[in-house]
């Protein structure tokens, strides 16, 4: 009996192991950055710096938010116009706002609406038309670039945030930036929606077969197009906040999170191939993928150290994912 008992507890761990394996590895690396970063360059373990660092990351993993939606459906989904969308949203919103709180509420509308627009074709196109949703979204994002190019012509944007986007996205309660607060209340509504909602077994259950979704009555087509345009308004939404943390807004300003975005999804533990998806994880992720950033940098390596870490870190990842993928 005591051999059975002890046995059962044995699987007992391993099935819990495997099941929140990339969880637990993304905190053992993200250990081992700060760890490296305190004996290479010093301070990386100050709390100061660690909640600077979880501050800066709550914008990409929101970005990775943006991701695990699309890529959840299944269909090799990816979204690269998030930035732009994130831009184009803070670009036309700054004159709305211009420094006071009484157009909160339009910037708002208008950044949702930019979102459901730009959601809505990149969806019509990959969903409907079955076009490589890599393909629509980067045109997408080209697009998006050349409207703001036109809309700026050269010069500088007018109008600044409203004071109250500048304290929930640039202040500090205390100790704590106020965007750990904002990360954890979505994160506790993403998981309310994705693990406790029939919308969120719809999108997960398109995402794992398609064939058993639509032979079920569901209208994969729909739900796909509905995971582009929760991602667009999102990416909407972070560009309010992008703009309330940096006090303007710019040409390029949401583009460098792209490609980090889809590192931390992955590196969250989010599938290719659709299907799952864990906002704990891809937080966990962005929060690596900042503090590697911060040590890349820190070591003066600037620019070309940033990408080149991130490459890296994405590589490993990925030979991890599909070495995983064999053995199973």
């Amino acid at each position: 009996m005591r051999v059975a008992e002890s046995q059962r507890r044995a699987w007992s761990v391993r099935g819990s192991y495997e099941r929140h394996k990339r969880i637990i590895t993304a905190v053992g690396a993200i250990i081992l950055v700060f760890v490296l970063g305190n004996i290479l360059v010093g301070g990386f373990l100050n709390v100061h710096e660690i909640l600077i660092t979880v501050k800066l990351a709550s914008f990409l993993a929101l970005f990775g938010l943006c991701q695990m939606v699309v890529m959840a459906a299944g269909n090799a989904g990816l979204d690269l116009s998030v930035g732009y969308t994130a831009t184009i949203a803070a670009v036309f919103t700054a004159p709305i706002m211009n420094g006071h709180n009484g157009h909160l509420w339009l910037a708002v509308l208008v950044a949702v609406a930019i979102g459901v627009m730009v959601g809505l074709a990149n969806g019509i196109l990959s969903s409907y038309a079955r076009l490589p949703s890599l393909v629509v979204t980067l045109a997408m994002a080209e697009v998006l670039q050349g409207i703001i190019n036109i809309y700026t012509a050269g010069r500088m944007i007018n109008g600044t945030p409203s004071p109250v986007l500048q304290t929930v996205a640039a202040k500090s309660t205390g100790m704590v930036p106020n965007m750990v607060f904002v990360l954890a209340v979505v994160a506790l509504v993403a998981l309310v929606v994705l693990y406790r909602t029939k919308l969120g077994a719809i999108l997960f259950g398109v995402g794992e077969n398609e064939t058993t979704a639509y032979l079920g009555g569901i209208n994969t087509k729909r739900v796909r197009t509905l995971a582009f345009m929760a991602s667009a308004v999102i990416a909407s939404l972070i560009g309010l906040l992008l703009l309330g943390n940096m006090g303007n807004a710019f040409k390029d300003m949401g583009s460098s999170y792209v490609l980090p975005s889809i590192a931390a999804a992955v590196v969250g533990g989010v599938s290719l191939r659709g299907g799952n998806g864990n906002f704990i994880g891809v937080i966990l992720g962005a929060i690596l993928l900042q503090a590697l950033l911060n040590l890349l940098v820190a070591l003066g390596w600037g620019d070309a150290g940033k990408w080149t870490g991130f490459g890296v870190v994405l590589y490993v990842v990925l030979i991890a994912y599909v070495g995983d993928k064999r053995t199973r």
